[in-house]
């Protein structure tokens, strides 16, 4: 008995020296992270912040694009308004100082000088880069980011009784790329009574 006793008592210090080991090595194992599981998370999370920076910046860009094409669009009706407010009672009084004085006196895109096309720079509240005289100037390089909308207009007379007038307004800008956009209104006016 005694020698089953001991051999019982041997395998007990076995069990608990394996277990030991075990318990220790099971410990030792869940107490950190490895070198390669380290750089694999961090590659991970690299790759994630990269895809959020880049969907950052498409929204940017896309924000600017329309909030540039909102402006164009506001300084087009801006003069789309200014243009159409241009009514007259009668023929005569039209051709002094309404729509048609500005068809007879220059028929391609307004403004112009000594017959000359001279687009109107602008900037975003429609305030016009002009000399003393009135007359449209092209911006500095240091005013080119203020005044950086071009708007010319265009009216148009088909010259028949009760056929409207068909006025154009174009802006033009260029975009952060460098690529030229353009927004174009065009509006038909009637004629009041002739």
């Amino acid at each position: 008995m005694l020698s089953v006793r001991n051999a019982n008592a041997g395998f007990a210090v076995i069990e608990r020296i394996r277990g030991k080991l075990n318990v220790d090595t099971d410990t030792k194992r869940d107490s950190g992270f490895t070198l390669v599981e380290v750089m694999i998370a961090m590659l991970i999370g690299t790759v994630g912040l990269l895809g959020t920076l880049a969907v950052q910046q498409t929204i940017t860009t896309a924000s600017k694009s329309a909030n540039d094409t909102a402006i164009a669009m506001r300084l087009a009706s801006q003069k789309l308004d200014e243009l159409s407010s241009r009514s007259t009672d009668t023929q005569a009084s039209d051709a002094l100082f309404g729509l048609k004085k500005m068809v007879t006196d220059w028929s391609g895109w307004w403004p112009h000088v000594s017959g000359n096309s001279v687009p109107e720079y602008v900037n975003a509240e429609g305030v016009c880069l002009c000399a003393v005289d009135g007359t449209p100037q092209v911006p500095t390089s240091a005013d080119f980011g203020t005044y950086r909308w071009r708007r010319q207009w265009k009216v148009l007379d088909p010259n028949a009784v009760g056929q409207p007038y068909v006025i154009s307004v174009i802006v033009s800008y260029y975009n952060d790329a460098g690529t030229t956009k353009t927004t174009r209104l065009d509006l038909e006016r009637r004629k009041t009574t002739w």
